[in-house]
């Protein structure tokens, strides 16, 4: 009888750790698989992303954005207010990169007040975040900038990342000290 219960003793305690092996495996895997499934994350939780081939783990924040044709006018709006050897630093940092096509977009009265250089280094720091932003910074609505003011974020009901009225391009860019998140509009920043 005794042989019986520690049978049954031993079936139970290999179904129990093989239920817990189970759940630790899921526990890995669901924040990365989550992300590709729900945009309030997967913007923002690049490393879902990471068996891309196109993702540049070696290279900084500064040398990625170089490598990229889309994000020529950044790069030499970044030299020119003195901010792309900041991205090159260790970090982490997050930027809102506006394509070329963004900074075109521009209408005149606002690209001339943004060549002004003081102007214009205000409103690039207004694209960095120092730090990685995360689920909870996304949920509170606003992220605050190295610039000093917050750039809104709402998720719209197709899954459309906002980030004040410019929409983020998924999947965003991993690089060795943060994360680029392609934008489509020149963010600016609320008194500017």
């Amino acid at each position: 009888m005794n042989i019986q219960k520690s049978n049954f003793s031993m079936r139970i305690w290999w179904k129990l750790a093989g239920l817990a092996g189970v759940a630790g495996v899921f526990a890995l895997v669901a924040a990365p698989v989550a992300a590709r499934f729900y945009p309030r994350y997967a913007l923002f939780q690049p490393s879902a992303y990471s068996s891309y081939p196109y993702r540049s783990f070696k290279s900084s924040i500064a040398d990625t954005l170089s490598k990229e044709a889309k994000f020529a006018n950044l790069v030499d709006e970044l030299k020119e207010a003195g901010l792309l050897d900041t991205l090159k630093q260790s970090g982490p940092f997050t930027i809102f990169a506006p394509t070329d096509d963004a900074f075109n977009a521009l209408p005149k009265d606002i690209f001339q007040r943004y060549s002004q250089p003081e102007n214009r280094k205000k409103v690039l720091q207004y694209h960095v975040v120092s730090g990685h932003v995360t689920p909870d910074r996304v949920d509170s609505g606003a992220i605050a900038t190295v610039e000093g003011n917050a750039v809104k974020i709402a998720i719209a009901p197709d899954g459309t990342v906002k980030l004040n009225d410019a929409n983020g391009k998924h999947p965003s860019i991993v690089t060795q000290n943060g994360v680029i998140i392609e934008v489509d509009r020149v963010l600016l920043p609320p008194d500017f």
